[in-house]
C-alpha cells in the first residue's frame, strides 16, 4: 500500500509539472488561421471603404507582409485587430487600413471599427482609377 501511494504521488507530481501545450493568442499559425477565416469580412470592409474612391477595388493578401493581426481572448468573445495594406494590380499599395472585429462564442463576427490611416500614391499609369482627386 505504501508503495502504491508513493507511486501515485509520483504520478500526481509528474502530471502537475507538465504544462499543457496550446496555441498562444499571437502564435503565427493562429494568426494565419484567424486571418484566413476573416478574409471575407476584411475584404468586405475594404470594398466598402474604397468603392467611392477607386474604380478598381483593391484586395489584400493575408499571408504576405503588410498584414498584421492581434488576437485577444475573453471568456465570451475574441477581439481581433487587423492592420493591412490593400493593393491594386501588381501589388500597388493604395492605403493603410485598420479594422477591429469581435467574434462571439457562436462564431458570429461583428465589425467594431474601420479606420483608413493613410493613402499611398499610385504611379501615373494607374491614376485613372482614382474617382476623387
Amino acid at each position: 500500500m505504501k508503495r502504491f501511494i508513493g507511486s501515485l504521488l509520483t504520478v500526481i507530481i509528474f502530471l502537475m509539472a507538465i504544462e499543457p501545450v496550446c496555441a498562444k493568442p499571437n502564435d503565427e499559425p493562429l494568426k494565419r488561421l484567424v486571418l484566413t477565416l476573416l478574409t471575407p469580412k476584411i475584404q468586405e470592409q475594404i470594398n466598402h471603404y474604397y468603392k467611392n474612391k477607386l474604380t478598381v477595388l483593391p484586395t489584400f493578401t493575408p499571408f504576405l507582409d503588410g498584414t498584421d493581426v492581434d488576437v485577444k481572448y475573453h471568456s465570451s468573445h475574441i477581439d481581433v485587430k487587423v492592420k493591412t495594406i490593400p493593393y491594386v494590380g501588381p501589388h500597388l499599395d493604395v492605403g493603410l487600413d485598420s479594422m477591429r472585429f469581435s467574434i462571439n462564442n457562436s462564431g458570429s463576427v461583428v465589425v467594431l471599427d474601420y479606420q483608413h490611416i493613410k493613402d499611398y500614391d499610385l504611379p501615373p499609369n494607374w491614376q485613372e482609377i482614382i474617382k476623387t482627386r
